[in-house]
């Protein structure tokens, strides 16, 4: 085959992949990468430019057949992304997901940055079995507040999965870059629009926990926090350690003595005392949320729920056996 052809087929591209991910995960990649450049830079114009152009020639129009077989080749502005994209995935451990820019959760529709955190298919599970659970109570408006939102995944998610005016969710972050993004995804989903609002917020300051009391009564606070211990993180590969915010997987400095990994999921047992979730009568919803690294760190989430009231706690796992999410309860 000539250079020139060889240049512009998928070969020398899924060959890169490869050898970075392996052949079968390379292929699902280059895949998803060449369906997202059909949709994000569509190929009609050019079409309709050869159509022109062999009208112009007194040339017959091309048929049907030619038309379909034209619009399934890529332009030489796709393969100018393809081929970048590509290069970005192998050389610089650029994720997929910052590379496509978007990525579905549950019944929402995520713009992807970096250096925001990621969601997870794991988070995704949790969420959407939450809202299940939230249906079935119909307890009426809950006022949930979702603790280190980065992209927003969580509040968007429960809004986007459960009937208008059954809750209100505040999304909180320190990072600024992560309110911006959630609050673009907030745009993006608009079933959530009335359910949903995003500040920045550090809840490590003094007095965020009477700030938060103003507003009102709380029922539920969840979250996917910092969780990742310091050995995790050394042992992280680059597409996560260079791309994403430290501070969205390590609490602290990752460098701490907080070998645990827990120290802000304490942080958040208190917050939800202070709240006042630890108080008040019984319910069959989990006052607070937290996801969790696995099982070395069960243990230590469902002491600080035990510490700060939450007399009853749940795990559950997620698709691949790992413990995921502790759930903690008030019950008298």
């Amino acid at each position: 085959m000539p250079r020139s052809v060889l240049n512009n087929t998928v070969v020398p591209l899924l060959r890169q992949l490869t050898k970075k991910l392996g052949p079968q995960q390379a292929k699902n990649e280059l895949r998803w990468m060449a369906d997202h450049v059909r949709k994000a830079i569509p190929t009609k114009h050019t079409a309709e430019h050869a159509t022109s152009a062999r009208l112009w020639r007194d040339q017959p129009a091309p048929s049907a057949e030619e038309t379909e077989a034209a619009s399934k080749r890529f332009s030489s502005v796709q393969w100018a992304w393809l081929r970048q994209a590509v290069h970005d995935r192998v050389e610089t451990n650029k994720p997929l997901q910052y590379i496509l820019g978007t990525q579905p959760f549950g019944n929402a529709s995520l713009l992807t940055r970096a250096p925001v955190l990621i969601p997870r298919w794991e988070t995704e599970e949790w969420v959407l079995k939450l809202s299940d659970m939230i249906r079935a109570e119909n307890t009426g408006l809950l006022n949930i507040l979702d603790a280190c939102t980065g992209s927003g995944c969580v509040a968007l998610g429960l809004a986007c999965a459960l009937p208008r005016e059954s809750v209100h969710i505040t999304g909180v972050d320190v990072s600024h870059d992560a309110c911006d993004l959630a609050i673009e995804n907030l745009l993006r989903n608009k079933k959530a629009k009335q359910a949903v609002e995003f500040q920045r917020l550090d809840l490590n300051e003094q007095g965020v926990a009477s700030e938060l009391k103003s507003r009102g009564m709380w029922d539920m606070v969840v979250a996917n926090p910092p969780y990742v211990t310091p050995n995790e993180y050394a042992e992280l590969d680059p597409d996560v350690k260079d791309w994403e915010d430290v501070r969205a997987l390590v609490p602290g400095d990752p460098m701490d003595v907080d070998q645990s990994g827990l120290s802000f999921v304490v942080r958040l047992a208190q917050l939800a005392r202070e709240l006042g979730l630890a108080d008040g009568e019984s319910t069959n919803l989990p006052r607070l949320v937290v996801e969790i690294g696995g099982a070395h760190q069960v243990d230590g989430a469902r002491q600080a729920m035990h510490d700060n009231g939450f007399n009853l706690t749940e795990v559950w796992k997620d698709m691949a056996g790992i413990d995921r999410v502790v759930l903690g309860y008030h019950k008298t």
